[in-house]
């Protein structure tokens, strides 16, 4: 069953990934909607990708920019999905990212553009601005859970506490037992004197 607080995570997560899905399939759907304004992303990248990616991998960079959008679209639609449901959540939270960050370059306006080209794109720019913000707060996201580094060290520190009072134990009890074994050494070293001094005054009454 939700609890209150997972159920408002759980419906927070769905509003936020509702937008990236209806994006994605949208693109998905008619990609040649999308590809003018992405037109001048793939003409800068795909040949920048072509030239660093190994021979071998080159040739399977996508050059149709309808492709690319679709990338975007299938990204979209995976990680808001994923992010939604849970299933596979901070994953899902690192596509929405990427694909975010395919929607920044894209939305960005064209070197060169006029005062009144910036000015248009400028509220689609931050609005994505804003949108890659939350994916990788998303994606950093442990729903109330410490993460495995803080897990660890409190491992180690409670290790280190029990060392600590096994070691303080076992000090006691050797202190303990040295005590114990000094009484029973000076218990016995004064019945050996008073047996010496019985066995003196037996011969003392013997040569007397």
């Amino acid at each position: 069953m939700f609890g209150p607080m997972s159920l408002l995570r759980f419906l927070s997560r769905s509003l936020f990934a509702s937008a990236f899905i209806a994006d994605g399939v949208k693109k998905l759907r008619n990609p040649a909607e999308s590809a003018p304004e992405a037109e001048a992303f793939t003409a800068r990248v795909v040949p920048l990708l072509q030239r660093v990616v190994p021979a071998p991998y080159s040739s399977s960079i996508p050059e149709s920019t309808e492709t690319w959008v679709r990338l975007g679209g299938a990204a979209e639609v995976a990680g808001g999905v994923m992010f939604a449901t849970g299933i596979g959540r901070r994953l899902g939270a690192v596509l929405l990212a990427k694909s975010t960050v395919l929607n920044v370059a894209i939305a960005l306006p064209a070197k060169g553009a006029s005062k009144e080209e910036k000015d248009a794109a400028r509220p689609k720019v931050l609005t994505n601005l804003a949108l890659l913000g939350a994916t990788l707060i998303a994606a950093r996201d442990l729903q109330g859970r410490p993460s495995l580094s803080w897990r660890a060290e409190q491992t180690v520190k409670a290790a280190d506490k029990k060392i600590s009072a096994t070691t303080d134990d076992i000090s006691h009890t050797a202190k303990k037992a040295a005590k114990k074994a000094e009484k029973k050494g000076h218990d016995l070293s004064k019945s050996a004197r008073k047996e010496a001094k019985k066995v003196g005054k037996k011969l003392e009454s013997v040569i007397h």
